[in-house]
């Protein structure tokens, strides 16, 4: 059973890709599912919140298909500017399409990458 804490608040989707962000108290989660391209980039941009001050923010990729650069640097922009702002943000995949090139790029820093929503937590110092 859902509680109303951790209910979808919103759902998107296009061609191909869908979003849906909800409430975990006060943890942010946008669920990411299908292909992140160029097409989308724009629309992602819209979808994430433009100034999140110091929120606490997941993104879970684990069943996106397809992210390109386009989509990884909206995400990387997100990502720098909650650590600016004192926020948290990581993202949840074992997703070798989003995984390595982060990896390979070196934006772990900014965009650590854990394979659970409780292993992000508990990287933050939460149970």
């Amino acid at each position: 059973m859902t509680t109303d804490a951790a209910r979808p608040r919103q759902r998107f989707s296009g061609d191909g890709w869908s979003l849906e962000s909800s409430e975990d108290g006060d943890l942010s989660v946008y669920t990411l599912r299908g292909e992140f391209d160029f097409a989308v980039s724009a629309k992602l941009a819209d979808l994430v919140p433009a100034d999140p001050g110091a929120a606490r923010i997941v993104v879970d990729m684990a069943e996106v298909e397809y992210c390109d650069s386009s989509c990884l640097q909206v995400l990387l922009r997100l990502g720098r500017q909650l650590h600016r702002a004192g926020g948290r943000f990581a993202v949840v995949t074992t997703a070798p399409v989003v995984t390595r090139p982060i990896a390979l790029l070196g934006l772990g820093d900014v965009m650590p990458v854990h394979p659970t929503l409780e292993a992000a937590r508990s990287s933050w110092g939460e149970a």
